[in-house]
């Protein structure tokens, strides 16, 4: 018998599903598919493509528009995002997965919508940057958490946990670091979107197996290919740094 929680992941991608058959026709009904500006500027990788994320841009503008009608501001949005990642942190380390995948998604989209809402109302500055990235930080490390608290009586999955959030932590620290430091930022796969984008699909695919071993195989991806990544990016900003 199919659970409730995995009944919602079901309903999820049925919708995700709708909405991208609806992009998709749009798309060739209107000559090419919409690209956002956003997405150029942080680029695809060959895991995740450009194309999956100008999808998900454009499939949440109505909530966008929604929310400036509503008077409501991208701070409030952001805290919005750090209170459903707390949430999904708190139902992944209890074993919900279709509820975490749930909630983990709503702070996901949230995480977009303030960035689109600020540039909407032209209220963008550098506070704001600095606090949304502040709290994508902290939603990284309690969604890995939850994970960890879940997986914490098998050696193994949490090595596997601790060094995910090493590898996202270092990731992170390597774009910050080139910035102040006015160097280009080094390029590579597991940025933040792309390694979001991989925990929701472990967790959507564990609600339908209570052990949560999709999850677990999406951890360990995170936590080679992330703590690899991590290090290419460091190599090429130290060699940058040395050049200039």
């Amino acid at each position: 018998m199919i659970k409730s929680e995995a009944w919602i992941v079901l309903a999820v991608f049925v919708l995700m599903l709708s909405l991208g058959l609806i992009y998709f026709l749009r798309g060739l009904a209107g000559g090419g598919f919409k690209r956002y500006e956003r997405v150029d500027r942080q680029g695809g990788s060959a895991l995740l493509g450009k194309g999956v994320m100008n999808f998900a841009v454009w499939s949440v503008e109505p909530l966008v528009r929604l929310l400036q009608r509503c008077s409501v501001t991208p701070n409030q949005v952001t805290f919005v995002s750090l209170l459903f990642g707390l949430l999904a942190a708190a139902s992944i380390a209890l074993g919900h997965f279709g509820y975490g995948f749930f909630l983990a998604l709503l702070s996901g989209i949230s995480d977009v919508l303030d960035g689109m809402l600020a540039r909407l109302q032209a209220t963008a500055d550098r506070g704001g940057v600095v606090l949304d990235s502040t709290i994508d930080r902290y939603v990284d490390f309690m969604l890995l958490a939850g994970c960890a608290l879940f997986f914490r009586h098998q050696f193994w999955a949490l090595l596997a946990c601790l060094l995910a959030i090493h590898g996202s932590f270092m990731i992170s620290y390597t774009t910050a670091k080139a910035e102040a430091m006015t160097l280009a930022v080094p390029r590579g796969a597991m940025k933040r979107t792309e390694r979001y984008v991989y925990l929701l699909l472990g967790l959507a695919a564990s609600a339908f197996w209570p052990q949560g071993l999709p999850l677990l195989l999406v951890i360990w991806v995170l936590a080679v290919l992330g703590n690899v990544s991590a290090a290419l990016r460091f190599k090429a900003l130290y060699l940058s740094a040395r050049a200039g």
